[in-house]
């Protein structure tokens, strides 16, 4: 069995080449100065007077008198709490002789016991799973598997080109999409820290603040002492108004890492929501002497400044007096955590935090309605497919504020050509767009629309992909599908504007809503659309039913319902091959052709052209 040397900081065991510690990540001695392997247990000695000792040597060196390290699980899996003591001691009530004054201690404790903060993490995973149990959530610790092997020189590679697209992403504020990303690295090695930082951060911007908790306390597991460990765990507790167990976990940090400037404005905003407004004070103050130029801090301190001064109670002051709490020693940070901390701050600068905010006001029911939006601008009377050959057909496109459905069979790119009318009238005529795809997530999709040879380059913000997790957790918690749904798109529309929207499909919807009677809910989703004052496109399933060479469509409820119906069918040519073709069945307000078109996609771009029998 190869040799194990057990890791200084943590007490972990590491393979006899190891540079690094795999739980912590600290750096290991080299093995000329690990500790000597533990002596076996004595045997029992017969009664009577012991025997003296045998003189040491000339030259020799005692055995080492340095207390072990006992290991404390605090965690599920294999995360313990390292702390020194003696098992030698703990087995007699002799105390041992004692050393030599001029003896050195040993290198492996030099840097004196390991704080145990066990009792603070555990807390905070009990409020999160009570808090979670009582809205229905499902709450449960990562515990890594047994059998998994560790991360080769592959998985390596693919582990950095994953956490390269990523952070890309994070960059981009486009936090769903690099979920996905940050799961596969995670997948390939699931002791790398970094990941799980950026992982939760992810979760907690997309509003699933248990997740985000899981993220944050695998990070602790990995790292008792990471400092955005310890920020997000904060963060993700004042989001669930747990404010105690936030404040608490928050004072623990501070003293793990006094120098951290968001620590310390993180717990200011905990300390103003619990209206310990002196606290909290002190808190910004300390965040601003560390960085001046914290944003969040000076609009909160000024805030708190104000409020204090409308209370204008002189106890106060003399609160404030008071001396600052006692800094505690800080270990420099590695470089993955410095790494973590870069992009983290980037993001943070490039969001404000109202933006999280925004979600939480529309779920509250007892605040006022938010003040209308500004008056939009005059809307063009078609809305333009961008379809060569098409809008032609139609007098110029589709007439503004109607719900059309795109139908067709399988592989007839009802997606593409709804994706491809949205992403052309965001990038060229300024519109804002929204896709909500309830079967494919948002990465599959962008992909795909990308390897047809669509240009994704459209203003920011102007083109919107929600996924099916989206979808589910707007659905979940409601009774009303309808209202669930109007709930969030609304909001969506007040805060950004939305004139175009797709919901792909009608079929996965009436899953995920349980639909009881299928025309009612039909007629309450189409009127729901219209009232939005949008033009809305819904994808749904239609096979081919072919009767004596005759396409036959079928009686269903929201053709009759829809202002518009377009229809997509493979045509076979031939034994061999086959054609792609569209028809315009039905399109109330205009003239057009109700003939098929061939359709064709060349170079990121929709054709159609008149179909030739056969």
């Amino acid at each position: 069995m190869p040799k194990l040397h057990p890791c200084p900081n943590c007490g972990s065991f590491n393979k006899k080449d190891a540079l690094r510690c795999h739980a912590c990540g600290r750096a290991l001695q080299g093995p000329a100065e690990l500790p000597p392997e533990p002596l076996p247990e004595p045997l029992p000695e017969p009664s009577g007077p012991p025997a003296p000792e045998p003189p040491a040597a000339a030259g020799s060196q005692s055995a080492p008198q340095a207390s072990s390290v006992v290991l404390k699980q605090v965690m599920g899996g294999q995360v313990y709490s390292a702390l020194v003591g003696d098992e030698r001691r703990r087995r007699t009530p002799d105390p041992p002789p004692p050393p030599d004054a001029g003896a050195a201690p040993p290198a492996e404790f030099a840097e004196g016991e390991i704080e145990d903060n066990s009792d603070v993490i555990a807390a905070a995973m009990d409020r999160i799973r009570a808090k979670a149990h009582e809205e229905g959530h499902r709450f449960k610790p990562y515990v890594r598997s047994k059998s998994r092997r560790e991360a080769g020189p592959k998985a390596a590679e693919e582990l950095a080109e994953q956490m390269g697209l990523a952070v890309a992403l994070l960059r981009e504020r486009r936090f769903e999409e690099a979920i996905e990303p940050l799961l596969r690295a995670i997948a390939r090695d699931d002791e790398n820290r970094t990941s799980w930082i950026l992982l939760g951060e992810a979760y907690l911007r997309v509003d699933r603040p248990y997740k985000a908790a899981v993220a944050y306390l695998r990070s602790l597991e990995l790292s008792p002492k990471d400092e955005q460990a310890w920020l997000g765990l904060g963060r993700v507790l004042r989001f669930l108004d747990e404010l105690p167990t936030a404040a608490s976990v928050l004072e623990r940090a501070t003293r793990i890492h006094p120098d951290h400037a968001d620590i310390w404005a993180e717990r200011g905003l905990v300390l103003a929501s619990m209206q310990k407004l002196p606290e909290a004070l002190r808190s910004l103050g300390k965040a601003l002497d560390l960085r001046p130029d914290h944003r969040v801090a000076l609009a909160k301190r000024a805030e708190v400044e104000a409020l204090i001064q409308e209370q204008g109670a002189a106890e106060l002051e003399a609160e404030l007096a008071a001396p600052p709490e006692p800094p505690a020693t800080n270990q420099p940070a590695t470089e993955d955590a410095a790494f973590a901390g870069d992009i983290l701050q980037e993001i943070e600068e490039a969001i404000h935090e109202e933006t999280r905010k925004l979600a939480r006001e529309s779920s509250d029911e007892m605040k006022p309605e938010p003040a209308a939006p500004p008056p939009e601008a005059p809307r063009p009377p078609h809305v333009r497919t961008f379809v060569e050959g098409l809008d032609e057909t139609m007098e110029g496109g589709i007439p503004w504020g109607h719900l059309v459905l795109i139908e067709g069979a399988p592989g007839t790119m009802k997606s593409s050509l709804a994706f491809s009318i949205l992403l052309h009238n965001a990038a060229k005529e300024g519109l804002h767009c929204l896709y909500l795809s309830l079967e494919e997530r948002a990465s599959s999709l962008l992909r795909q629309m990308g390897s047809l040879g669509l240009k994704l380059d459209v203003p920011k913000g102007s083109l919107i992909v929600l996924d099916p997790r989206t979808a589910a957790d707007m659905l979940a918690e409601r009774t009303d599908w309808v209202a669930a749904l109007e709930k969030g798109i609304r909001a969506i529309k007040e805060k950004r504007g939305l004139d175009l929207i797709v919901i792909d499909s009608l079929e996965a919807l009436e899953v995920l809503a349980k639909f009881k009677d299928r025309r009612r809910e039909m007629y309450r989703l189409f009127e729901w659309l219209r009232d939005l004052a949008v033009t809305s496109f819904v994808i749904t399933e239609r096979p081919d039913w072919l009767i004596a060479g005759h396409v036959l469509q079928g009686r269903w409820d929201e053709d009759f319902l829809a202002d518009g119906v377009v229809h997509l069918r493979i045509h076979m040519v031939s034994d061999l091959e086959a054609q792609r073709r569209l028809r315009v069945v039905k399109m109330r307000g205009t003239k057009h052709d109700t003939g098929y078109l061939a359709m064709v996609l060349d170079d990121g771009r929709f054709r159609v052209t008149r179909a030739m029998s056969p």
